[in-house]
This record gives structure tokens, C-alpha cells and sequence, in this order.
């Protein structure tokens, strides 16, 4: 049977739309403010790590669960030019680049729930001309459908009034096995012959090869040995982007899975890339769950999308949508057990 509820919640002053779709194998929770993903739950198991209360959601600054945007990922400054006119971008989080959309990108947006039924909730952010430094008036929707084997589809559909950047992402913190501290047993998969080697200001070095790195798991392997590599680098795991292989339809671009919970994730996707993110960094609120202390290595993300940042690059992704065209892009992902 397939139910939905919607609430209205005030939260610091702000009316939150709260939908949770449920099925009879699964239950998602979504949150208007950051279009975002406040519980995943699938064959009575949490999929999802997020902040203890909507309060430390709204103030966080790791981005549990949101859609990020204008363009995910690190955009580099001073500035970055289409069609010959240049826009400046203001430092966030960093002297070198810009994060997920700047200041007031659209984590921090609470968007209008403009459809909702017992299968799926599409949320919209219209965002202003020169919002964040961005040109034209960008309309994005987002759609999350809950199908009945627990799958979790997530649609981005965007239009602009002026050519502009549009890199949209979802940043949903997975842990399959939340008795544990860390996701060390869990294993990973991710299509992928190449990533971008990037240095300690994450800006791009080169795009390399992930034969005989920590950054090759073509093959289904566990995170221990991969994130024990990365702990003697000032980035104490991963945060960096991956270029998919061409995959055969119906085939994952990434898979994970923990052996002692018998559950996994599959993720399918329309973008050519994907952020792996392994929480190197303290979480910095109150997270549900066992964890302690900076839950630092506690959850990872597959952030989907265009190579961040590639519109100072000839070799990557443009990230350019063009007034007139339709953004349509897609994040599937698929909870399974063997």
C-alpha cells in the first residue's frame, strides 16, 4: 500500500513542507527547505545518515541530504566567462574556489512544493538573475519518486532566461550498517578508468588514470584499504570526482554494499561524473545514530554530476545551459540485498 503525508513545520521562523512517501518495502522522508532527503529507509533499514533535528539540517554545513546548486562542487575564482562576458565568483568556504553555489546557494532555499501524491514530491526554486553571480533567471524542479521496490529517483529539471552554469547534485550521506562507527567494511564499485587529480587547494591537477592508486575500485573492494591510503594526505580520504566509463544500459555507475547488514545501494545515472565524498571533516552538529564525537569516515556520498568546476577546463564538461534548452538529468538509486 502506498500512502503520503504532508505537514507543514515552522521551523527559525521558516514553513517547511514535510512529505514522507511509504511504501511496503520502504519509507523516504523530504524536506522543502535544500529540496533535500531527511530519511531513507529500506526493508527496515536506515540508509541514510542526517542531522538529529530539522533545527541542526537548516544550520548545517555539510550539506546532509540537499540539492545542491547552482553548480555543485568547487567553482574556481576570481571569475569564469560565457559567451565572451565575465562573472565573478566569491570565495565560500575556501580562498581558491567557490562551494556548492556559494554563500546562498539552493541548500539554503526552501523551495515550493508545487506536486505531491503517494508516489512522487517535485519541488521548485526559481532563482534570480545574478543570484550567487549567476546569469538568467534560473527555474529548477526537483522530483523525488519512491517506486515499489525501494528505489529512490531523483529528477532535476532546469530552464534559464540567459545562458548560464547548471550543475545540479544530490548530497544524500549514505551508511547501510549504523551500528558501526565508520563505513571501513563497507565496499565500493565505481565504473570508472579515470578521476581528477587535484592538489591540497583542491584545484585540478590532471585527469589521470586510476590504475594501481587507492583511486581504483572498478572492482567491488573494501573502503578500509582505500581510505587508509588516503589518511596520510591533507584531504584524510576522498573527496574527488571520477569520470564514468560508458556503461551498458541497465548496468550501475556505482555500487556499494555492506557484507554483515546484506545491503546495498546501486546507483544509476544521466551525468558523466561522480563525487565520492567520505565525511573527512567533523560533521560539526549532532548526527541520528551511534555516532561520536566529529563522526569522522561515518557515511559517504555519490554525488552525481558534471566534473565541478569545468568551465575552466577545455577537456571537462561545460556545465553550460543554454536559454532555450531543457536541463534534464537523473540520479537512481537502488536498494538491494544479495
Amino acid at each position: 500500500m502506498n500512502k503520503f503525508v504532508v505537514e507543514d513545520i515552522i521551523k527559525k521562523g521558516v514553513n517547511i513542507k514535510k512529505i514522507t512517501l511509504e511504501n511496503d518495502c520502504s519509507k523516504v522522508i523530504l524536506l522543502s527547505y535544500g529540496a533535500g532527503v531527511y530519511q531513507y529507509v529500506f526493508d527496515n533499514q536506515d540508509l541514510i545518515i542526517v542531522p538529529k533535528t530539522i533545527e541542526d539540517y537548516m544550520d548545517d554545513l555539510t550539506y546532509f541530504g540537499k540539492t545542491m546548486g547552482r553548480t555543485s562542487g568547487r567553482l574556481v575564482v576570481p571569475s569564469y566567462s560565457i559567451n565572451g562576458k565575465s562573472y565573478e565568483v566569491k570565495p565560500f568556504r575556501s580562498d581558491y574556489t567557490s562551494l556548492h553555489g556559494g554563500e546562498h546557494g539552493f541548500s539554503t532555499k526552501n523551495f515550493e512544493l508545487v506536486n505531491c501524491n503517494e508516489h512522487l514530491a517535485t519541488f521548485r526554486y526559481v532563482s534570480k538573475d545574478l543570484e550567487e553571480g549567476y546569469p538568467g533567471e534560473l527555474t529548477l524542479d526537483v522530483t523525488y519518486e519512491l517506486k515499489e521496490d525501494g528505489t529512490l529517483d531523483i529528477k532535476h529539471h532546469a530552464t534559464t532566461t540567459k545562458d548560464t552554469l547548471c550543475n545540479i547534485t544530490s548530497h544524500v550521506y549514505f551508511n547501510l550498517n549504523q551500528d558501526k562507527e565508520t563505513i571501513d567494511e563497507h565496499m565500493l564499485q565505481i565504473n570508472a578508468s579515470f578521476y581528477l587529480d587535484i592538489d591540497e587547494n583542491y584545484l585540478l591537477k590532471q585527469k589521470k588514470s586510476v590504475e594501481k592508486t587507492p583511486f581504483d575500485f572498478r572492482e567491488l573492494s573494501m573502503f578500509k584499504k582505500h581510505i587508509d591510503a588516503m589518511k596520510t594526505t591533507s584531504f584524510y580520504g576522498f573527496d574527488h570526482t571520477w569520470i564514468f566509463d560508458d556503461s551498458k544500459d541497465n548496468e550501475p555507475n556505482a555500487i556499494a554494499y555492506d557484507h554483515v547488514n546484506n545491503i546495498g545501494i546501486k546507483a544509476y545515472t544521466s551525468y558523466p561524473a561522480v563525487v565520492l565524498y567520505t565525511s573527512n571533516n567533523p560533521a560539526g552538529i549532532p548526527l541520528q545514530g551511534p555516532f561520536k564525537g566529529d563522526a569522522i569516515h561515518s557515511s559517504f556520498t555519490l554525488e552525481c554530476q558534471f566534473e565541478p568546476g569545468g568551465i575552466h577546463h577545455d577537456h571537462l564538461n561545460k556545465a553550460i545551459l543554454k536559454k532555450g534548452e531543457t536541463y534534464q538529468h537523473f540520479i537512481k538509486y537502488e536498494p538491494f540485498r544479495k
